[in-house]
């Protein structure tokens, strides 16, 4: 895969999840500049995620028509424009719709990016690609929280998407002039049909995989979107700067991402770096029920490793075991990833409301638990 066409991705990537995940540190603040209640101003992030649930099952057989080339270019565009409508608008519903309607077009280009790298990537360096792939957007993720705050504690919240508006048109000439204009190979075309769909989910290996991935994500989403909360509750004087700094964490997960396929090599299988990831994730998360603004801070730092292992080294396993239908494998890895997000990020701040962070820690434990029981289920050779 040429360097220059794997480095346009990770651009378009990076800008990508950045806009996804740059509301987040700001909830406290919409919250009060939309003056609405914490589980309703939650929805400016659930209402992204709805549509990354269903969409890129779609694109897999846009894709069939259309290349990844064309599909990140024509989407990046329209995101541009709606980043920038989210920043004039007082009304709350109306964001959330224009978030909705965003996550259609980032469901879009991350199911495209995937795609080509699957295309494009010899099959011994798909797994290498695809956790270098994760770690870049793990920098996505937390250039957005990070960058976003910072921007917001400075210019106010509008400056966050305006800019962001601007760096996403950047992504067209990126796109246009370093993508190659590849379709998919008569083989790895999926056309629409209920029975392959359901062949793909109930597969042994890959039902395991993505229901460990849904309760990853759930539980990931619900620390990230209630976390900034917590915050305010404990430390009431903390800036939206100093709750982006929050994020720093992510920091861990991107070393870990890049050195995956190592830690794979130490531990033996997937399988084995997987429940350990797991298990270090269920560690930290724990340690979020301590109320101290300094631990919150370096837990962040493991909980972020063991997330971000399972998912670069989940992802690149089962793009390592497909033969066919890569698109569509791909289309229903996001899809599970982010039906996960969309409860995650909204069920949990309903226990939180009503029964208090002990309970919102507990909750999350069940649900992890549950990825574990999963994983420890994949045979011996996974």
């Amino acid at each position: 895969m040429p360097l220059k066409s794997f480095l346009a991705i990770i651009y378009a990537t990076v800008l990508t999840i950045s806009a996804l995940h740059m509301p987040q540190p700001l909830l406290p603040l919409l919250s009060k500049v939309f003056n609405v209640e914490m589980d309703t101003i939650s929805l400016i992030m659930s209402a992204t995620f709805i549509p990354l649930t269903i969409i890129p099952i779609v694109s897999s057989f846009i894709l069939n028509y259309l290349s990844p080339k064309k599909l990140i270019f024509f989407s990046a565009l329209v995101h541009s424009f709606v980043v920038l409508a989210i920043s004039i608008t007082n009304l709350v519903y109306l964001a959330i719709l224009l978030r909705f309607i965003e996550g259609f077009l980032i469901s879009v280009i991350l199911t495209s990016n995937t795609t080509y790298i699957s295309i494009k990537a010899k099959p011994e360096k798909i797994q290498f690609y695809m956790s270098y792939y994760i770690a870049f957007t793990t920098i996505g993720g937390l250039l957005g929280r990070v960058i976003g705050s910072s921007i917001a504690t400075y210019l106010g919240w509008q400056a966050c998407f305006q800019i962001m508006s601007l760096s996403l048109l950047v992504v067209l000439p990126v796109v246009y002039f370093y993508l190659e204009d590849i379709s998919l190979s008569k083989s790895e075309k999926s056309y629409f049909s209920i029975k392959k769909l359901k062949a793909i989910l109930l597969n042994r290996t890959n039902k395991k995989i993505y229901l460990a991935i849904f309760c990853l994500f759930f539980v990931f989403t619900g620390i990230t979107n209630f976390l900034p909360f917590r915050i305010k509750s404990l430390f009431t004087d903390s800036s939206e700067l100093t709750i982006g700094l929050i994020y720093s964490g992510y920091i861990t997960g991107i070393a870990v991402s890049f050195i995956a396929t190592k830690i794979i090599k130490f531990l033996g299988s997937e399988k084995k770096t997987l429940l350990t990831g797991l298990l270090i994730y269920s560690l930290f998360l724990l340690m979020f029920s301590i109320p101290n603004l300094l631990i919150i801070f370096f837990v962040m730092f493991g909980f972020c490793s063991g997330m971000f292992l399972v998912h670069s080294v989940a992802s690149g396993y089962l793009n390592k075991l497909a033969t066919t239908q890569k698109s569509l494998i791909n289309g229903a890895y996001i899809s599970t990833y982010y039906s996960g997000g969309v409860l995650g990020s909204y069920l949990p701040g309903v226990v939180y409301k009503n029964l208090g962070w002990e309970a919102f820690i507990a909750f999350l434990l069940i649900m992890i638990s549950i990825g574990i029981y999963s994983v420890s289920k994949l045979s011996t050779r996974a």
